[in-house]
């Protein structure tokens, strides 16, 4: 069992109970400098011995990725791939599990049918009417939903950022006990303007763990690093080490969009120490810290392959490319238990509509079907 990314893998094994791993680390695949040696493919991989590979979040994986895969199996073993061709395409160049489906020249089974646990959620629901192209369905006079979808029609981008704080805050209180650093997670489209991550994470980093005495902080180009802050991995690392607390387990390589929280900053010893979600604990000297960037707020990119209990999606009007159904599609079906979406009619309508903005031209589809 493999996913393109640590939190997808993470999921699995929550979800089996068997060990998952990213592809990556599947078949060994070294330090591959991602935009570098891009005009080589042709690494050599370790062969997965295995009867069956099953791939998750496949939506994910690029032609590069796809490629040392497919290399490292063997003749014979069943490769599974379950992903949702209606999120966002991969980072990297392809459209692979689309193409795959469009060929029809695999065997393809859709799950579309919403079973009656599931049609309770409004959040699934309302990822069904995007999807498709509809807007929110928001009142339900039957009362057969629950209330686990908000939406909050708004034009002011001060208010906006008011909605998104206070949120954060405390003001779900009523709607269940639920902690920012465990639960939440707020996402945008954008990384510029006061409803960017750049400028909402330093209003998140001011209103959730404001500066104090006791806790220590450093100051790494415009970014403040402090005791208590959540942060996020934004490279490949595989170098750096890590153990597993309360266990003897550990091991090397921390992963683009791993997040975690800063528990101590040793300033003598130039270091950061971070734990993760996943348990794993590692060191960062202050050398490495352009690894690292504030994670209350992320982008809905960043976001792909994880899931959060509440998810406040604030959409502010940004750039055209930005706004498209897919993005939406992505952002809703990131949250579990609840999901608030602050933003104006007119761009949700906007991107409701504005579905084939970005049409790769790949040539996977053809050659299946040659």
């Amino acid at each position: 069992m493999c996913a393109p990314t640590g939190r997808a893998a993470k999921r699995m094994t929550e979800t089996t109970g068997r060990e998952a791993k990213t592809i990556h680390r599947l078949l060994e695949i070294g330090k591959i400098q991602e935009e570098s040696k891009l005009e080589n493919i042709d690494y050599d991989v370790i062969p997965v011995d295995a009867d069956v590979i099953i791939i998750d979040e496949m939506s994910m994986v690029d032609v590069f990725l796809m490629n040392y895969l497919v290399k490292g199996i063997y003749l014979g073993t069943k490769l599974v791939l379950v992903g949702d061709s209606n999120q966002l395409p991969s980072v990297g160049p392809g459209c692979i599990l689309k193409d795959m489906i469009e060929s029809e020249t695999i065997p393809v089974i859709k799950l579309n049918k919403i079973f009656r646990q599931a049609a309770k959620s409004k959040i699934i629901v309302n990822a069904h009417h995007v999807n498709q192209g509809e807007n929110f369905i928001l009142k339900d006079e039957k009362k057969e939903t629950e209330d686990d979808f908000f939406y909050i029609n708004e034009t002011v981008q001060d208010k906006m950022l008011y909605h998104v704080l206070s949120l954060s805050k405390d003001r779900l209180k009523n709607y269940g006990n639920y902690d920012f650093y465990r639960d939440m997670q707020v996402l945008t489209p954008t990384k510029k303007g006061i409803l960017g991550t750049k400028e909402l994470n330093k209003e998140l980093q001011n209103v959730l763990n404001p500066k104090s005495e006791s806790k220590i902080e450093k100051i790494y180009g415009e970014q403040i690093f402090r005791e208590g802050d959540r942060v996020m991995q934004i490279k490949n690392d595989y170098d750096i080490y890590w153990e597993k607390k309360n266990t003897n387990e550990n091991g090397t390589g921390i992963f683009n969009g791993e997040i975690g929280k800063i528990a101590k900053i040793d300033q003598e010893a130039k270091q950061i120490k971070i734990e993760f979600d996943d348990e794993k604990v590692a060191w960062y000297a202050y050398s490495s810290l352009e690894e690292l960037e504030l994670a209350y707020c992320i982008t809905i990119h960043k976001s792909q392959g994880s899931e959060f209990n509440v998810v406040i999606l604030v959409i502010p009007q940004s750039a055209p490319l930005l706004l498209t159904r897919n993005l939406l599609y992505t952002a809703i079906t990131r949250a579990k238990k609840l999901l608030i979406v602050i933003s104006q009619n007119r761009v949700i309508e906007f991107m409701l509509q504005n579905a084939e903005s970005k049409t790769r031209n790949t040539g996977l589809k053809y050659k299946l079907k040659k």
